[in-house]
């Protein structure tokens, strides 16, 4: 393992407007998001609250919710069996673009390993989830 902690940087268009797009990722009802994946507790998010993912009988998410700016910005905390115990950092930006939202995600403090390698798959699945729910086809 590589001991400089990896940091990824995903971007997409998404055909739809920011408040509607930034809904879409913080409803744990809708399956484009990593809230929708189990039972969710501590949603609706709320600025200083935890939360916890219960994945299916295989894994489990966990962290604090740090920032909320509707529409705009939603940043958290990330912890899970493949962080190692290290809470890493998310930040997710909404921002208005020709064509609908410019969606950021930076996820930072990663293990520089398969493991933490493993986070831009499963990222990326939630991103072409989320342009399939807008009616873009997914790249």
């Amino acid at each position: 393992m590589n001991s400089r902690p990896l940091t990824l940087n995903l971007r997409r268009v998404i055909a739809g407007p920011p408040a509607e797009v930034y809904r879409a990722w913080l409803d744990p009802r809708k399956p484009v998001n990593p809230w929708s994946v189990g039972r969710t507790l501590g949603f609706p998010p709320k600025a200083g609250n935890l939360y916890c993912v219960l994945v299916e009988g295989t894994a489990y998410i966990f962290g604090r919710v740090l920032k909320l700016s509707k529409g705009k910005e939603f940043r958290f905390t990330w912890m899970s069996p493949y962080t190692h115990g290290a809470e890493t950092r998310v930040t997710v930006r909404f921002q208005k673009r020709a064509g609908g939202t410019l969606l950021t995600l930076r996820h930072t403090g990663l293990p520089n390993d398969k493991d933490g390698r493993l986070h831009a798959q499963g990222w990326n699945q939630f991103l072409v989830k989320l342009e399939t729910h807008f009616g873009q086809k997914a790249r």
